[in-house]
């Protein structure tokens, strides 16, 4: 199985086509949200399932934050401006432990991560839309192999 991650796309039409390339290949797509909307129309386009919470910039109804289990593994989804990721992953570790998290996806930064720490793994895809950090990376491909999920960077091209 693969999995796309993307977040932080604040509405691009130039995302959605990108997104919608870049990750055909994917049977299921997460959206760390500010513009969860966006998740909706990527469902429609690509015709496979998008889970998205809440950013900081949504003001409709959705959820702040998503556990749910994928391959036997338990994923923790959300934006992290509840959890002041752009200070410091104290907070998320705390909450991800709590919920028995293995993977913690967030996004708010727009600062791609891949780092693993005492045994959960935090992914941040950064933005696509306005990237900060290294600015060819905005999206993360999780593959399951061998009863775990390895996770790498998309180089994507955004020009």
């Amino acid at each position: 199985m693969k999995i796309g991650i993307v977040g932080d796309t604040h509405g691009s039409k130039k995302a959605f086509a990108i997104i919608s390339k870049v990750f055909k290949d994917v049977q299921m797509l997460f959206h760390t949200g500010d513009h969860w909307q966006d998740a909706v129309y990527l469902e429609q386009i690509m015709g496979i399932p998008v889970i998205t919470v809440k950013g900081n910039c949504d003001r409709a109804v959705r959820e702040n934050e998503l556990l749910l289990t994928v391959e036997n593994k338990r994923f923790f989804l959300t934006h992290g401006h509840l959890y002041e990721v752009k200070y410091g992953l104290t907070s998320l570790q705390f909450r991800a432990e709590e919920l028995g998290a293995e993977y913690c996806l967030f996004g708010h930064t727009h600062s791609p991560m891949i780092l693993e720490n005492n045994g959960i793994w935090f992914l941040n895809p950064g933005s696509l839309t306005w990237p900060r950090g290294k600015e060819t990376y905005a999206g993360i491909i999780m593959e399951y192999k061998k009863n775990c999920f390895e996770s790498s960077f998309m180089n994507i091209d955004r020009d």
